[in-house]
């Protein structure tokens, strides 16, 4: 009987042991929620200060891709080919082909127009190209980024508001130095003188007191200038002479610039193979030869220039020679018709791609000037034939291109009326006060 009751006694006391432990449990458990829930909001007001994570990962990554780069611009000139152009910034061929075949979708790269803008960005430790941007003068953006999967090519569209601006100076030196002088953009500089490049050789024609003023485009998105269009007027006086060039495409034709009357100023050859240089020696049929010291003679023009400088054929043609020739050091001969062929002597390297059965384009560089050969220095010896005998380039008269389509030629005169009256706006907006120096408004490009 005792031993019945000591067993319930100690069943009770075990019993009353598990109550008093889940009961402990049970107010420790809602203890916990309890503070979880009043902790709650403090920490949602606590997360909502914090950044995502995602968000802080992607800007780490776009800062440090921004800070890896470098990017290099470049605006299109008449002529420029695609290939060629990112050939010449740096690019791999392969990487060009890879860009074009992302690219195939789009016709942009495949037809560029002088005024067009190209950027690249580099990666600035293994200097391989990240991405490229091409914007049209619609404001119209292809950009070609490197991604996993490969180039990834997409299109958007920036506002570009475009309007004209006046830029004018006079000659003391160069044109160059002038356009340093009046800080105008260097590229508009060379765009004048490829203009009027048929007409005046800018390395011996200009005198001290020549001048100029032309009309172009300025291209602004949301109030920041962002670049230079196209000049679609200009004036020099050369030497007494009053040239004039207005920019004009007719539908269905290629555009181009002309004079007053229509004509064009585009010649069948340019004047000069490059743009910046002078003239060290000139033709003559009885030269001093510099190295051999004995008179014969120079039946071509020496342009002295620095080594690399680009040599540009004068002419559209196909290349017929292409090498290593005694005296002349490294030559490129281009025929250009059944009757005109010229060579460029003394060069420091071929371009790409030209090769013997080229066909070329005027303005498409071809080489770059060097000291190969029987030099004293660097410098590119020109010559031209006509017709199997040697010419004097600066003294040939050649032949222009086609003027305006008659059935247009009213609708041209009536654009240069309205170019002329914004020249004249421009110039009265732009005069000084009576005594004052001489203010232009120019802007440079950013």
């Amino acid at each position: 009987m005792w031993w019945q009751k000591r067993c319930n006694l100690y069943v009770e006391r075990k019993r009353k042991v598990r109550v008093r432990l889940f009961t402990v449990l049970g107010l420790l458990l809602v203890s916990v929620v309890a503070v979880g829930f009043l902790l709650q909001p403090q920490r949602q007001s606590l997360r909502a200060t914090l950044p995502n994570p995602t968000y802080t990962s992607r800007f780490l990554e776009t800062k440090k891709f921004r800070q890896s780069v470098y990017s290099l611009v470049r605006g299109i000139k008449p002529g420029d080919s695609f290939y060629q152009v990112m050939v010449d910034l740096g690019v791999q061929p392969g990487e060009v082909g890879a860009l074009v075949a992302a690219s195939k979708s789009h016709k942009e790269l495949r037809q560029l127009r002088a005024g067009e803008m190209l950027k690249l960005f580099f990666r600035g430790d293994s200097k391989r190209l990240a991405k490229l941007r091409y914007q049209d003068l619609q404001g119209q953006v292809l950009a070609i980024a490197l991604s996993e999967l490969g180039w990834v090519a997409s299109k958007y569209t920036k506002p570009v508001i475009v309007t004209p601006a006046l830029a004018q100076g006079a000659i003391r030196d160069s044109l160059y130095q002038s356009a340093a002088d009046e800080r105008i953009d260097f590229d508009l500089a060379l765009g004048l003188a490829d203009i009027f490049a048929w007409d005046i050789d800018f390395f011996v024609d200009l005198r001290s007191g020549d001048h100029y003023e032309f009309l172009y485009e300025q291209r602004f998105r949301d109030g920041k200038l962002i670049g230079n269009g196209r000049i679609v007027a200009a004036h020099f006086l050369n030497c007494s002479t009053q040239h004039r060039a207005y920019y004009y495409q007719a539908p269905g034709k290629r555009a181009d610039y002309y004079d007053d009357q229509g004509n064009s100023l585009r010649k069948v050859f340019l004047k000069s193979p490059l743009r910046y240089s002078r003239i060290s020696s000139g033709f003559s049929k009885r030269r001093l030869h510099p190295i051999l010291k004995i008179y014969r003679p120079h039946p071509g023009i020496d342009y002295a220039a620095p080594t690399g400088t680009p040599v540009q054929t004068v002419g559209d043609g196909r290349v017929i020679s292409k090498g290593w020739k005694k005296g002349y050091g490294r030559l490129i001969v281009i025929r250009h018709n059944s009757r005109y062929t010229t060579s460029y002597g003394h060069l420091y390297r071929y371009a790409s791609k030209i090769k013997v059965g080229s066909n070329v384009k005027q303005g498409q560089v071809i080489g770059y000037v060097g000291a190969s050969g029987l030099a004293t220095g660097p410098h590119l010896d020109f010559r031209m034939k006509k017709d199997g005998r040697f010419v004097n380039p600066l003294k040939n008269r050649l032949p222009a291109a086609r003027p305006v389509p008659k059935n247009y030629l009213a609708e041209y005169k009536q654009r240069v009326a309205s170019l002329e009256e914004k020249l004249d706006q421009m110039h009265s907006q732009t005069q000084p006060p009576k005594g004052s120096a001489t203010t232009l408004a120019v802007s440079e490009n950013q």
